[in-house]
């Protein structure tokens, strides 16, 4: 089927306007404006971290005055470890998990003591870090219970190891199926300010 002179002038001018299209993508966006646009979102990232920045450093001085007073406040005795040294300290918080250790649960196995191994102890500025490594045998419940009892009550302890499995020793009876063995490392604070009073 032939053209008329209208129909072919229109399919020129169409496939004209689709070699300029095609030549602008080639030769203009791809070169010139998406190289500017990408510049341009970088800018803008850019620019909202630089804000970002400029609001921290806006609160330096009030954080560096705030940081300051924390670290004058004397340290809340009944949040720390007591005694004089650190094997003092060590057993207390070898005591302290004892008294802790979810003996009664409303629901479920209790828990307890398999074995307490005290580690070295560490400066920390002005505290000295007291850890133990605790074995224990526990419940579900219990275990819930006794990791909150450690660090939730005062002297605080803090929980920086946590090893649960299911327990290979057989159960003595039927209710105690479903035994967790556990090794945990507690540690807790002795002050070395406190330390230095008692020498």
């Amino acid at each position: 089927m032939q053209l008329t002179r209208g129909a072919q002038r229109a399919c020129a001018i169409i496939l004209a306007l689709l070699g300029v299209l095609l030549a602008y993508l080639v030769l203009v966006h791809w070169w010139l404006v998406a190289p500017l646009q990408q510049m341009a979102e970088e800018e803008q990232l850019l620019q909202a971290s630089y804000q970002r920045f400029a609001a921290l450093e806006a609160q330096r001085e009030v954080m560096q005055a705030r940081l300051g007073a924390v670290r004058e406040q004397p340290l809340h005795s009944d949040s720390l470890l007591g005694g004089s040294e650190p094997q003092a300290g060590s057993a207390q918080l070898m005591q302290l998990v004892a008294e802790r250790v979810s003996l009664q649960p409303a629901t479920g196995l209790a828990c307890s003591v398999l074995n307490r191994e005290p580690q070295p102890a560490q400066a920390q500025g002005q505290l000295m870090l007291i850890r133990v490594n605790v074995d224990l045998e526990c419940g579900i419940e219990s275990l819930a219970a006794t990791l909150h009892r450690f660090e939730n009550e005062p002297p605080y302890l803090r929980v920086d190891a946590l090893n649960i499995r299911r327990s290979e020793q057989p159960a003595a009876a039927p209710e105690q199926a479903g035994r967790l063995a556990v090794q945990v490392q507690v540690s807790g604070y002795l002050s070395v300010a406190q330390d230095a009073a008692h020498e």
